[in-house]
């Protein structure tokens, strides 16, 4: 799809970042503010997520079914998330209704209800995602592994908090965030998709050039990674178990060969460890290796879910692989393949208009540049078999190595002891 990136200014000094695509019939727009649950305290964890939902209530302009219907009027919709490190409000529609999207977004950030009625209602819809999190042992085991690696560092924390601080927020708290922190200069705005350059600046710098700038932004510390085996009790006869280290940060020149160090590793069914864990041996249905990667830190994963008693073999295997990589390094064509299929999952998310904006909007959030499409291609391209074998002798140090285990107690910390004699 042909594009075109540029960044621009609004008189008032906000980033615009849009990649225009002439031949999309639509387009998409978002606020990015750098502000997530990292930049919360602990007694107000998941306040930015409660924001984020609160503003999709309703304006002092619009109800939120007006807002409802005149989007998808524009054949659109809206839709947001909160991250650790950002939150995001986002509007769709066709190429000859972005007006009316620009109107609801810019409404919906600028002039949000924030009343009493909305936050008890939508305390109890954010209290049953919770519970629902907590309930999907699949998922949880993501947060859980966090929790195990960074601790009671912010990072460690789950975007939407817990139940109880969920609860004790108030509207006084929910205002406060609010006029506090969305505001310059930690904002953006990012479109794509069919439309000119020069209007959608116009409309950002109309939209936001009047908010003064933000004082109330906290600063960040780097979390201090834990290299610890943690068990977080369940009542099942599966274990599901995180395991990893430490990872490289956004800024890192390194990223592109821990991306691909986590391909080789555990990506997709020809992966290493999909191949000895699941075809060789059966002991799970699923096991992979992911990469995360935030302003100052990172995270390099295996997860995988197998009944109670193969999770210390499951382990076992996994670092076996992880002492065989670092040993004997890469097989013929492994790296390729491995490159191949990350850029094949990647140029794929860049069909939909709405893919390629969340793709800019997080990478100039963290990094304050983007990189074209054709750039990161050749930026993974460009990384070396003796590039991984370092990456993996790097990141991956027993010493550094934190396991997370969501299953029966006494079980679990039966194999947790055991396997503190890993090596690798």
């Amino acid at each position: 799809m042909k594009s075109e990136i540029l960044i621009e200014r609004t008189p008032g000094g906000i980033p615009v970042v849009m990649e225009r695509l002439p031949d999309s019939h639509s387009a998409s727009f978002s606020v990015y503010f750098g502000h997530g649950s990292r930049d919360e305290t602990k007694e107000q964890a998941g306040i930015a997520h409660m924001l984020e939902h609160m503003l999709f209530k309703g304006t002092v302009n619009r109800t939120a079914k007006q807002m409802a219907e005149e989007i998808e009027s524009a054949g659109g919709e809206t839709n947001g998330y909160t991250t650790k490190e950002v939150t995001t409000y986002q509007s769709f529609s066709l190429d000859e209704t972005v007006g009316i999207a620009q109107d609801i977004l810019a409404d919906m950030v600028l002039n949000p209800k924030l009343d009493k009625d909305c936050l008890v209602t939508e305390k109890n819809v954010v209290t049953q995602e919770i519970r629902m999190l907590e309930n999907d042992p699949e998922e949880n085991i993501h947060v859980l592994f966090l929790e195990t690696l960074w601790g009671d560092h912010p990072m460690g924390r789950s975007e939407a908090g817990s139940a109880e601080t969920v609860a004790s927020l108030s509207v006084r708290d929910v205002r406060s965030f609010f006029e506090q922190r969305y505001r310059p200069p930690h904002m953006a705005v990012v479109a794509t998709g069919n439309f000119e350059h020069a209007q959608v600046v116009d409309w950002a710098g109309r939209s936001f050039d009047h908010l003064e700038r933000s004082n109330g932004y906290r600063s960040r510390d780097p979390p201090k990674p834990l290299a610890r085996f943690m068990v977080y009790p369940r009542d099942d006869a599966q274990a599901y178990v995180g395991m990893g280290f430490p990872g490289l940060s956004t800024v890192s020149p390194d990223r592109f060969a821990q991306r691909l160090l986590t391909s080789v590793l555990g990506m997709g069914t020809s992966s290493r460890l999909f191949q000895a864990v699941r075809e060789r041996s059966g002991l799970v249905y699923e096991i992979f290796s992911s990469s995360a990667s935030y302003t100052d830190c990172g995270a390099v994963s295996v997860f995988y879910n197998t009944s109670v008693k193969d999770q210390e073999k499951v382990a076992r295997l996994v670092a076996q692989e992880i002492r065989r990589l670092k040993r004997e390094g890469l097989e013929d064509g492994e790296l390729m393949r491995a490159k191949r299929l990350v850029k094949g999952i990647y140029v794929r998310r860049l069909e939909s208009t709405e893919t390629r904006m969340v793709r800019l909007g997080e990478m100039f959030m963290s990094t304050g540049s983007v990189l074209s499409a054709d750039e990161y291609l050749s930026m993974m391209d460009q990384v070396t078999e003796e590039q991984v074998i370092a990456m993996a002798e790097r990141l991956m140090d027993r010493k550094k190595l934190s396991i997370a285990m969501h299953a029966p107690g006494d079980e679990s910390e039966r194999a947790a002891k055991n396997l503190e004699d890993l090596d690798f």
